[in-house]
This record gives structure tokens, C-alpha cells and sequence, in this order.
């Protein structure tokens, strides 16, 4: 009688256990599509300097503050490999470029995120728009979240950004993320997220970057990071945050066209998180 009865909790046990385990994955996937949309940080220079990116002008503006493709000088082909705390489904792959003419900067953006459990897509479209002194730049995104035999859903998401040269040496920088408010659920949006953002070149060797960084649903947090070019082509990067589980590094190599930058992030209790970038200059604009 009582092996009957052991047996019995046993089974009951393990029925348990598969409700719980199940259970866990659908509020996974649930929390997972309704916290879809969140910006990531593209670029591994962008990591590598804490992701100050609201004031700088380079060749992953396309994904970081559109206003930056109207200060861009050269045309360029770009690709980035993210890997979060080497999780398997926690990689993003990005693929870019921009063409300036004598109109306007156009830049094109595709993203990747996930696995086949769970995934997000984005292509987007910006543009760019300069005078001497004031860039303005606009990106819509076409966006798709999906989790494999449960859910997809899609959107569009725009972008605003401002960049201006206060003087030789100072930049401002604004970036507003998803200003329309879309959303995945008629119950949860997307994040509107706003930067502010700051740089400045105190000598040709150093960039100094500074950024406020507001989640509307959020407290703001506060971000900073330098480049040190040791010599002429090599740099190396630090960043911090307001968020003190957060460390960055990283460096940057240029080589003629070619551009390849790596970045490592660290967070307290998740660990280490890998970032590359290559990236090939292919001239100069031909509004130049």
C-alpha cells in the first residue's frame, strides 16, 4: 500500500513539474512578443563606448540617430555579429549602407534577432538632410515579431533625429524612437524611447560622448564613453553607465576602406556579451 501511494505522488509530482515547466515557457514567449520593439544597440564602436551614439556621425547612424547620415562624407557597406551573454537565440545580425547625394543621405538598415523559437525583423528606410551646420534625419521601419507555432505579429516604427555643430569641436545630438507609439497588442506598446546626447573632440586624438537616455515608462539614466586613438587608424574604447552592472570596452582598427571594430559588454549577473563590426568605406559622396 505505501509503494502504491509513493508511486502515486510521484506521478502527481511530475505532473506538477510539466505544468510548472510549461507554464514558464508561455509566460516566456508572452513576455518575450509584448516586450518586442525595444531598440538595440547597433555597432560594436557603439558598444564599445557605452552606447553614447545620440551625437555621433558614422557609418551605423542608420540604426543609432538618422540625423547622422547628413554629416556623412563617405559611402558606406556595413555588418555586425551581437552576441548576448553567449545564450544560443540571443544574437542579432545587422546589415546596412548608406549613398549621399546632392539632395538628400539615404541609408538602408536590416536587423535580425533570435531563433526559430522566437525571432525579430526590421528593415528600414532613413533619411538624412544637412545644412553646414544642423542635420535632420527621419527612418520608418517596417517591423515583425514571431514566435515559432504561436504568434506573429507586425508594425511600422518611426524615427526622428537632430544633430547639430555647435562648433568645431562640440556636437549635439536628439534621437526620438518610435514617436507614432506603435504597437504589437492593442494592451502594450512598443517603447518610445528619447537621447540626448553630447560630443566633443578636445584634440584630434580624443572623443568624448555623453548621453541622457528616457524610456517614457522609465527613469532616466545617464551614459558616457571616450575614444583614444593611440595611433594614426587604432582606437580603444571605455563606456559606463548610470546602470552600474554595466561595463564596456572595446577598440577599432581602420585599414584604408575597410573599418573593423569589437567591443566586449559585461553585466553583473549575466556575463559577457561579444560585439564586431566590419564595415567598407566605398568613396566619397558624390555631392563632394
Amino acid at each position: 500500500m505505501s509503494k502504491s501511494i509513493a508511486v502515486y505522488y510521484q506521478k502527481l509530482i511530475a505532473k506538477w513539474k510539466t505544468l510548472v515547466f510549461y507554464g514558464m515557457i508561455f509566460l516566456l514567449k508572452t513576455n518575450l512578443i509584448l516586450a518586442s520593439g525595444e531598440p538595440f544597440p547597433i555597432g560594436a564602436k557603439s558598444w564599445g563606448m557605452g552606447n553614447t551614439t545620440a551625437a555621433l556621425a558614422d557609418h551605423n547612424s542608420v540604426f543609432n540617430n538618422p540625423a547622422g547620415l547628413g554629416f556623412l562624407k563617405e559611402n558606406f557597406i556595413s555588418t555586425s555579429y551581437h552576441s548576448r551573454y553567449n545564450i544560443a537565440g540571443l544574437q542579432t545580425l545587422s546589415l546596412s549602407s548608406n549613398y549621399n547625394t546632392k539632395f538628400v543621405n539615404i541609408g538602408l538598415g536590416i536587423e535580425r534577432f533570435g531563433d526559430k523559437l522566437y525571432n525579430e525583423q526590421k528593415l528600414g528606410l532613413a533619411i538624412g538632410k544637412s545644412t553646414n551646420m544642423i542635420s535632420l534625419g527621419l527612418k520608418v521601419s517596417y517591423f515583425q515579431a514571431a514566435i515559432e507555432n504561436f504568434t506573429s505579429k507586425n508594425t511600422l516604427l518611426t524615427e526622428f533625429g537632430v544633430m547639430t555643430k555647435i562648433s568645431s569641436k562640440i556636437q549635439l545630438g536628439f534621437h526620438a524612437y518610435n514617436l507614432t507609439g506603435a504597437k504589437l497588442f492593442a494592451s502594450q506598446h512598443i517603447p518610445s524611447i528619447l537621447r540626448l546626447g553630447l560630443s566633443f573632440t578636445p584634440t584630434k586624438q580624443i572623443l568624448l560622448v555623453a548621453e541622457a537616455e528616457k524610456n517614457i515608462e522609465l527613469p532616466t539614466y545617464i551614459k558616457a564613453g571616450i575614444e583614444y586613438q593611440i595611433v594614426k587608424g587604432f582606437y580603444l574604447r571605455t563606456g559606463l553607465t548610470s546602470k552600474l552592472n554595466h561595463a564596456h570596452f572595446g577598440f577599432g582598427f581602420q585599414s584604408k576602406q575597410f573599418i573593423f571594430d569589437y567591443a566586449l559588454s559585461s553585466h553583473s549577473a549575466l556575463g559577457f556579451s561579444n560585439h564586431l563590426s566590419i564595415s567598407y568605406q566605398i568613396g566619397k559622396s558624390s555631392s563632394q
